[in-house]
Order: C-alpha cells, then sequence, then structure tokens
C-alpha cells in the first residue's frame, strides 16, 4: 500500500516538473523569438554594415549565453528531481523491508509462544494422565478389597 502511495506521488511530481519544462522551454522559445526579432530589426536599421555586424554579434553571443544558462539551469533542475525521486523510492524500499522484518518478527515470536503453550499443554494432559492411572489404581485395589471382604 505504501509503495503505491510513493510510486503515484513521484508520477504527480513527474507530471508537475514536466510542466515546468514545458513552461521553461515556452520561456526559452519567447527569448529566442525575441533575439531574433532584434536581430531582424538591426539587420533593417539604418546604421553602418559593420555597426550592424558588431551587434548582431553581440546579441548573437548573448542569446547563445542566455540559452546554455536555460538549459543548463534545466538540467541541473531535471538531476534534482530525479535525485529527489531515487531517493524517495529507496526510502519506502527501505521503510517496507524495515516492517516486513518487523512483521516477521511478531510472526515468529507469536510461533514460539504458541509452541510453548503447547508443550505446556502437553505436560499437563501427560500430569493428568498421570493422576487418572493413580486414581484408577487406588480405585481397583479399593474394589478388590472390597470382593475380598
Amino acid at each position: 500500500m505504501k509503495l503505491n502511495k510513493i510510486i503515484e506521488e513521484k508520477r504527480k511530481q513527474m507530471e508537475k516538473a514536466k510542466k515546468k519544462e514545458t513552461a521553461k522551454n515556452v520561456a526559452v522559445g519567447t527569448a529566442i523569438g525575441t533575439a531574433l526579432g532584434a536581430a531582424a530589426g538591426l539587420l533593417f536599421a539604418p546604421k553602418s554594415g559593420k555597426e550592424t555586424r558588431e551587434e548582431i554579434t553581440t546579441k548573437s553571443k548573448e542569446v547563445a549565453e542566455n540559452v546554455k544558462v536555460k538549459v543548463e539551469e534545466q538540467l541541473d533542475t531535471t538531476k534534482e528531481q530525479l535525485d529527489k525521486v531515487k531517493t524517495d523510492v529507496e526510502k519506502g524500499w527501505v521503510e517496507l523491508k524495515e516492517k516486513a522484518k518487523k512483521d516477521k518478527e511478531v510472526a515468529e515470536e507469536a510461533m514460539d509462544e504458541a509452541a510453548e503453550k503447547a508443550e505446556d499443554v502437553a505436560e499437563e494432559i501427560k500430569k493428568g494422565a498421570e493422576e487418572v492411572k493413580d486414581v484408577a489404581k487406588d480405585t481397583k485395589e479399593d474394589v478388590e478389597k472390597e470382593i475380598k471382604k
């Protein structure tokens, strides 16, 4: 039961992470689109060719750096989420194993206790049988004495 709960929580976290990733991708796409729009504006701006090329180079480097940063951030986020899921699953397995171990110990204790009680009952039955045997012997002797009289 607990493992199913953990798996369901992880599935929800993964869905949330996927939605977050989609939102980041849209943001990165918007940034790229803006940069391309700015580059197009520069191309059509009334500046000298040298100035325009310098601005395009500068803006291209800025956009490339921004894309690189966003990709690295996304990779870091994905790695963190993967590590968290891995840790949670491992923790769930450890808890499950500990519970199974405790349940096994409880079952073994119950079996030991039942075995002890069975031995006690067998001992009591043995004692009772001996007492019945003694009573029967005494009764037989009494009956034989009475018959002889």
